[in-house]
């Protein structure tokens, strides 16, 4: 079986179904009870236990109505399977056609690997995601 080459197939090689194709930025395998959280390769912080990516800003998907996009409200309520329902987070890497574009579009989905992640919500309402370890995709 080849690798997959986009999120739509990495998606379904995982057992995940996305709430839209287009727009969800994750996708759940209610079965194994796991999140896939998309990663931008290049919005990390970093504290004292080392470095952290950016699972989701608290002005992500929100307008200045102080509306949720679709995708918004799909990310919440998967965070929320994580927080509340005992749902292990994932996460694969996503690289920026600009990563200074708002919003940003996908140039590359890594696919050939998953890390498993360990999030937190820090005071700001920022939630980052901690890589605990890496499972190749074949």
């Amino acid at each position: 079986m080849a690798r997959p080459e986009n999120r739509l197939q990495l998606m379904e090689r995982l057992g995940a179904k996305q709430a839209n194709t287009v727009w969800a930025w994750c996708g759940v395998d209610d079965n194994k009870r796991r999140v896939y959280f998309s990663l931008w390769t290049d919005l990390t912080v970093k504290d004292q236990s080392g470095k952290k990516y950016i699972v989701q800003e608290p002005h992500w998907g929100v307008n200045e109505y102080g509306h949720h996009s679709p995708a918004r409200n799909d990310h919440d309520d998967k965070l929320e399977l994580v927080f509340s329902s005992g749902y292990e987070p994932y996460g694969y890497f996503v690289e920026a056609k600009d990563t200074t574009a708002k919003p940003r579009e996908i140039a590359k989905t890594l696919t050939s690997f998953v890390v498993r992640l360990k999030l937190e919500k820090l005071q700001s309402g920022t939630i980052v995601g901690e890589l605990l370890d890496r499972t190749e995709v074949r």
